[in-house]
């Protein structure tokens, strides 16, 4: 019989908050040696995920959009709005700014066989 989610599954995570201050997340991360963290809410609905990627944008920054400059004006080539939730993750001071919000759950029933057929497709 084919191994289910929920026998490799950590049955009791560490979970933050989207209120959790990134340093927390950080030290978190860290100490457990772990890549990332569910994020829930006060009922313990899971809200999204923090892991090591949205921390990069720490680290990296965002690009901003390419620019003219005429006789002291800017004048942008693309509409800067598109760079704004990047540019906000950059500079996020907590989870809920930096997280992925859009997280993909399976259930602990489902075959692993199965989850890592969908992992592929959705890589």
């Amino acid at each position: 019989m084919a191994k289910t989610v929920a026998q490799v599954m950590t049955q009791d995570p560490i979970t933050v908050t989207p209120q959790t201050p990134l340093s927390e997340a950080v030290k978190i991360i860290a100490e457990k040696r772990i890549s990332g963290l569910p994020v829930v809410d006060e009922k313990g609905k899971l809200l999204g995920v923090i892991s090591e990627t949205d921390l990069m944008w720490q680290e990296t920054g965002v690009e901003p959009p390419p620019y003219i400059m005429i006789l002291d004006s800017v004048i942008y080539l693309q509409n800067p709005a598109r760079h704004d939730k990047e540019i906000h993750k950059a500079l996020g001071q907590t989870v809920g700014e930096v997280m992925s919000d859009k997280p993909i759950s399976i259930k602990a029933t489902q075959s692993l066989n199965w989850t890592l057929d969908k992992k592929q497709l959705l890589a």
